[in-house]
């Protein structure tokens, strides 16, 4: 098998499904599927001629799916750091790519939606990306691809603990979804804690866009099982699809209160989305947080009518886009880091050209 080049950037820098999303609350979810080889050690305890049988063994398999779209290998160790962060950006990943190196390696295919990761944790990482709200069919495409590699893959599997992970909290099924909601009138409204509260189960852990619980960055929160042992991935499916639906809700209840609320009601909202249009329309430059947390606002101020001129396609599309290793791939790599918050301004005023405040 040859090695890829070095820069694939008609797959790193693919925007899809992300460029064409117009969802208002339930952004997207991701889905991921933990396995391991029977016959050799966890990764973090093997040598790198294993690691490198391993790659070998999987990606032939996985490149030939038929569920997958024009599949490529990307290894590692040919990968440069912007590459990595992009992945991590684009898939949304809890896992820091930047470390990969020798021995490991990405499949992803054309459409944007899928990746796996070899030998970084465990030795396979299946992940999918979902913005339809079809995370049944999400999931069976991973299953299916899981099929296709277990004939000669042998999975690590225990009739106590089910599959083995390098997590002894992700044995049992392997299997997590993370779903992504946007819920800016909860949070700016300071009801979000109370609705979480009620709505939530203990076994769901909920987090920021990168990972952190006690920072959300552009009103996205982020939901997922905290383990996969004892819990079947019906029930995983089925407790994440119903707190997305319930939060969705009250999410958008709050948003048509305010539609209807008195102007000394929602002066302080109005205040916000106000600022946040300035910050975006006319900033010579800006950090990639103040941007997130601008678009947010603007995205909750075009639902309620209070801006036009652009859609959530354009919005949702700025939320990834506007993050640094996306920007480089856009300016193909020619940026400096100084540059880099000039250059996002730059972006996002050609982004939101025509956008008009109504209030």
């Amino acid at each position: 098998m040859s090695h890829p080049e070095k820069s694939d950037h008609s797959l790193i820098c693919n925007g899809s499904p992300w460029n064409n999303n117009d969802n208002d609350v339930w952004l997207g979810s991701t889905l991921t599927l933990s396995r391991n080889l029977e016959k050799f050690n966890f990764p973090g305890k093997l040598a790198t001629d294993k690691r490198k049988q391993i790659v070998a063994l999987i990606t032939k398999k996985i490149l030939s799916s038929a569920q997958l779209d024009k599949a490529k290998l990307l290894r590692a160790e040919d990968m440069p750091p912007m590459e990595k962060e992009f992945l991590v950006e684009h898939f949304l990943s809890s896992h820091g790519f930047h470390q990969a190196y020798v021995g490991e390696a990405f499949v992803l295919d054309k459409t944007g939606e899928f990746l796996a990761v070899l030998n970084l944790k465990d030795h396979i990482l299946l992940e999918k990306i979902d913005v339809k709200e079809d995370l049944e069919k999400s999931w069976d495409q991973l299953v299916k691809i899981e099929m296709e590699l277990a004939p000669s893959a042998n999975f690590s599997f225990s009739s106590k603990f089910g599959f083995l992970t390098s997590d002894p909290m992700q044995c049992g099924t392997g299997f997590t979804v993370t779903i992504f909601l946007h819920l800016p009138a909860l949070i700016h409204s300071n009801r979000l804690e109370s609705v979480v509260k009620n709505t939530v189960e203990e076994w769901i852990t909920r987090t920021g866009l990168q990972g952190d619980p006690r920072e959300v960055i552009g009103d996205i929160v982020a939901f997922h099982n905290s383990h996969t042992l004892g819990v079947t991935e019906e029930n995983i499916l089925s407790t994440l699809r119903t707190i997305a639906t319930k939060l969705s809700v009250e999410e958008k209840g709050i948003r048509q209160q305010l539609k209807k609320g008195s102007d000394a009601e929602v002066a302080e909202i109005k205040d916000k989305v106000s600022r946040a249009f300035a910050i975006l329309m006319h900033s010579y430059q800006i950090e990639a947080v103040e941007a997130l947390q601008a678009i947010s606002l603007l995205k909750m101020g075009l639902d309620l009518q209070w801006l036009n001129g652009t859609s959530h396609i354009t919005l949702n599309s700025l939320l990834f886009s506007c993050r640094r290793a996306h920007l480089q791939c856009h300016y193909g790599l020619k940026v400096t880091h100084e540059e880099l918050p000039h250059r996002r301004a730059e972006y996002i005023h050609k982004a939101l050209h025509g956008l008009k405040l109504l209030i």
